[in-house]
């Protein structure tokens, strides 16, 4: 609980204003933490969940591909099917609804005014804050990956050919912007700057994958910067070897532009400035403070994480750092960063999944609970202080006595109060697998098959 105080002057009758002015009083005001809530979404069926969001109300919404929620009430719009939007009440505790926008849902993003972008096989739709009506509705074939600005505008990611596809607020005919390169994994769209994001990697040698950052204008269509996407002779030529790619974008709520990247190891771009690969990275740009963003001691090739903030305006990188993990023996391990989320004052949240092992792992609790035991591939979410000094909270999410091998964190949201994650939990022969629940949430316990999983909980600094 917060305690505030509302300050209040009330001026008394004239003549004891006379003698002693105003009177000030202190009124204490109570305010409610955001809950902490961890619980699955329970179907008889696979679930496979692919974003979320909070919105201004606090209200969270999951996207994804969920089958029948028993007692829930449904809500079908044009198309829908099994790709659908769940809305979690702001007590963490109630699914209010599941609105069902499309047959099947590979991503969406939730934008400023509450209104959402989905995506996937069938194209996009744009549904209004009500999440009772489709605002406009594309075709342009399989989208992969989408983004929506504070204006409207929409960016939108196509499977087969690298085609980014950029929308009016209101739909309409699309500018087609050809991405150069062998993969995109990710897009963003920023109406400030006017810009659009696209982040993957260009196969530049038998032996090489190097990652790029390229904005281009929304006016039309020509780009407007390009970070890293060296070619192979210049990155060989700087001696920087491993393997990159660029994995995920997102702009966020502090108007800057976030990146996270692969990397096979620690020779890497991601050590240099992404515009001039000659200049090492000063300690002010690469923040280092302990082992866990530092990649020494590593055996063989690891794969590696790494994350930055760039002005979106110029492209000009701030702040960059690696994240790895470490085995017991104290050699450098691997970890994915599958989403990120960025609150309005640079603070970051992180997930992804990751190879043993996180910093405390052994005996490490979460909601009171003592986790259970280490998996590969478990999830875990990650807090990190806005100047990159500090990590506030990196967490795995096993239940007590079971384990979560496989089992991605894979979409992140966080506002100024309030941070919410969303996991796919794979089962394993034996059915052991679990994860950590807390607050009553509408379902604690899980059937099997795949689950969706969220947490939300305050946000922390």
């Amino acid at each position: 609980m917060t305690n505030l105080f509302l300050l209040v002057i009330m001026l008394v009758s004239v003549a004891q204003a006379q003698q002693s002015g105003p009177v000030t009083l202190w009124i204490p005001i109570v305010q409610s933490s955001p809950p902490t809530v961890a619980g699955y979404l329970v179907s008889e069926q696979n679930d496979a969940l692919v974003a979320v969001g909070i919105t201004s109300t606090g209200n969270v919404i999951i996207a994804g591909n969920v089958p029948v929620l028993a007692g829930v009430p449904e809500t079908v719009l044009p198309n829908g099917g099994s790709g659908a939007l769940v809305q979690i009440a702001a007590d963490g505790r109630t699914i209010s609804r599941i609105v069902r926008v499309a047959s099947t849902l590979s991503h969406a993003a939730l934008a400023s005014d509450g209104s959402v972008v989905v995506c996937g096989p069938d194209g996009l739709s744009v549904v209004a804050p009500d999440l009772t009506t489709i605002q406009w509705t594309a075709t342009p074939g399989n989208v992969v990956r989408c983004a929506i600005a504070h204006d409207g505008r929409v960016a939108a990611l196509m499977a087969a050919d690298r085609m980014l596809l950029v929308y009016p607020a209101n739909g309409g005919i699309p500018r087609s912007i050809n991405v150069l390169g062998t993969a995109v994994h990710d897009i963003a769209i920023d109406a400030t700057s006017g810009l659009v994001f696209a982040t993957g990697y260009t196969q530049a040698a038998s032996d090489l994958k190097v990652a790029f950052l390229r904005a281009y204008r929304l006016n039309d269509g020509e780009l407007a910067w390009q970070r890293y996407g060296f070619s192979a002779s210049v990155v060989k030529g700087a001696g920087l070897t491993a393997d990159s790619e660029g994995r995920r974008l997102v702009m966020g709520a502090d108007g800057m532009l976030y990146m996270a990247g692969f990397t096979d190891g620690g020779n890497s771009i991601f050590t240099h400035d992404p515009a001039d690969i000659h200049r090492v990275l000063s300690a002010s740009e690469l923040i280092k403070f302990d082992s866990y963003n530092n990649p020494f001691n590593l055996s063989g090739a690891k794969s590696l994480a790494w994350y930055g903030r760039f002005d979106p305006a110029t492209g000009t990188l701030l702040r960059g750092q690696w994240l790895l993990t470490r085995l017991s023996d104290g050699k450098g391990n691997s970890i994915s960063i599958r989403g990120l989320a960025v609150a309005a004052d640079g603070t970051l949240l992180i997930v992804g999944d990751t190879a043993c092992c996180l910093q405390g792992r052994s005996g490490m609790q979460l909601f009171a609970q003592t986790l259970g035991g280490y998996e590969s591939g478990e999830p875990f979410v990650l807090v990190v202080k806005s100047d990159f000094s500090q990590r506030l909270l990196w967490a795995a999410l096993a239940a007590p006595g079971a384990t979560a091998g496989s089992s991605p964190a894979v979409a992140a949201a966080v506002t100024s109060d309030r941070l919410a994650v969303v996991v796919n939990l794979n089962p394993n022969s034996v059915n052991s697998r679990a994860l950590i629940t807390t607050g009553n949430p509408p379902f604690a316990t899980r059937p099997g098959g795949t689950d969706g999983y969220y947490v939300t909980m305050p946000l922390n600094r």
